[in-house]
C-alpha cells in the first residue's frame, strides 16, 4: 500500500533571502511501501508546517501554507521486531515536530536567526530520541526499539538537515545527484578508514548495522548540516529500503526524467521492488522551482556546511535556561 498523494504545490510565505516575503511554491510527494519481505511497515514519513496543525506521518497528503518557520520534512525507519518499529519510528517523529512547532516554529518571527534554528533542531532531534527510548522503558514488549532520522527545514532559501542512522538526503541540481548525507553505520566507518572500498560496503553482510540510533541510552552524534538550495534543485529523503536497492546512479537518471514528484517516487519504489524489496521502501521528494530562488551557475559547487560543533554547543545551555528557567541538565 502506497501512502501519501502528493499534491501539486505547498504554499509558503517564508521571507525570501533576497528580499520580502514571497508566495514559495514547492511541488512534493510522498510515498511509504512495505515492500515484499516485511508484513509490517516500520517507516515513516512526516511533513508538517510547523504551525501547531496536526503533522502528516504516513497519512493522506494536503496543502501545507507554510509560514516564517519553514516546511520541515523527515523520514524514519523503525526497528525492534513486532510492532516495536513502527512505534519507534512515529514517535520519534511526532516528538520532533511537536518540539520544533513549541521551541521554533511558534516563537519564529523575522528577526529569527539562523543559530537559533540549528539548536532547535539538534535539540529536537534528542528529545525525539528520549521519546522513543522512554516509550521502551515503559512497554517490556518494546525494549530495544529504535529508528534512524533524517529531516530537513526548508528555511530562507536553505535546507537544514539532521542526520541520525542510515536514512538518506540526496540533492539533485542541474542533472548531476549528490549524497547529502553519510550514513552512520559500521561499514561507513570502515570505508572511512580504508578497510572497506564503497562498492564493497554495498554487499557486506553487516552494511544495515547502524552506530547512531533514536531511542539509544548513548549519547547521540547529531550531524547538522546546511545546505544552501537553487531554483530547480530535487530533494530525496529516504530509507535505506530505496537507496539500498536502487542505485544512485539509477536514482538520478529517474530524478532526471522531468516527471512530478509523485511520478518519480512511483518509479523509485518500483525500482525497489524489483530489486527484491527486502525493507521497507519510503521517500520524501521536493521539487524547488520557485522563482524567488537564485539560479545554480555552471560548475557551481554546493554550498554546504557543516556547523562547528563548538559554536552551537557554547550557548545552548544559556538558551535552554531562556526558555524553561533555571539550570539545564
Amino acid at each position: 500500500m502506497m501512502n501519501g498523494k502528493g499534491l501539486p504545490y505547498v504554499t509558503a510565505t517564508q521571507p525570501n533571502p533576497a528580499g520580502p516575503s514571497v508566495l514559495m511554491l514547492i511541488d512534493y510527494a510522498a510515498i511509504t511501501h512495505p515492500g515484499k519481505v516485511r508484513k509490517n511497515n516500520e517507516d515513516a514519513y512526516l511533513l508538517s508546517a510547523l504551525d501547531g496543525e496536526e503533522p502528516i506521518i504516513n497519512g493522506p497528503a494536503r496543502s501545507l501554507k507554510v509560514g516564517d518557520a519553514g516546511l520541515l520534512v523527515a523520514v524514519a525507519d523503525g526497528m525492534g521486531g513486532a510492532a516495536a518499529g513502527e512505534v519507534a519510528s512515529r514517535e520519534g517523529l511526532a516528538a520532533l515536530a511537536l518540539f520544533l512547532f513549541g521551541h521554533w516554529g511558534r516563537l519564529t518571527g523575522a528577526k529569527a536567526l539562523e543559530s537559533e534554528l540549528h539548536k532547535a533542531l539538534e535539540i529536537a532531534v534528542e528529545q525525539a530520541s528520549d521519546a522513543v527510548l522512554r516509550y521502551s522503558d515503559d512497554d517490556r514488549t518494546a525494549r530495544g526499539m529504535g529508528s534512524t532520522l533524517t529531516s530537513a527545514i526548508i528555511w530562507k532559501g536553505c535546507a537544514y538537515i539532521a542526520q541520525i542512522g542510515d536514512s538518506r538526503a540526496y540533492l539533485l541540481r542541474q542533472g548531476l545527484l549528490h549524497q547529502i548525507t553519510e550514513d552512520q553505520t559500521l561499514v561507513n566507518d570502515l570505508v572511512a578508514q580504508g578497510s572497506l572500498t564503497r562498492e564493497q560496503a554495498r554487499t557486506h553482510p553487516q552494511r544495515n548495522m547502524i552506530t547512531q540510533a533514536l531511542g539509544s541510552p548513548q549519547p547521540l552524534r547529531v550531524v547538522l548540516l546546511r545546505l544552501s538550495l537553487r531554483r530547480g534543485d530535487r530533494l530525496l529523503c529516504c530509507s535505506d529500503g530505496l537507496h539500498g536497492e536502487v542505485s544512485d546512479a539509477r536514482i538520478q537518471e529517474v530524478l532526471n526524467q522531468g516527471l512530478s514528484p509523485r511520478r518519480s517516487l512511483e518509479l523509485l519504489v518500483d525500482e525497489a521492488l524489483a530489486h527484491g524489496g527486502r525493507d521497507n521502501i519510503t521517500g520524501v521528494i521536493l521539487s524547488l522551482n520557485d522563482p524567488g530562488l537564485p539560479l545554480p551557475t555552471p560548475g557551481e559547487a554546493l554550498d554546504l556546511i557543516h556547523p562547528d560543533a563548538l559554536t552551537r554547543r557554547r550557548g545552548i545551555r544559556g538558551w535552554f535556561q531562556g526558555l524553561f528557567g533555571g539550570s539545564a541538565s
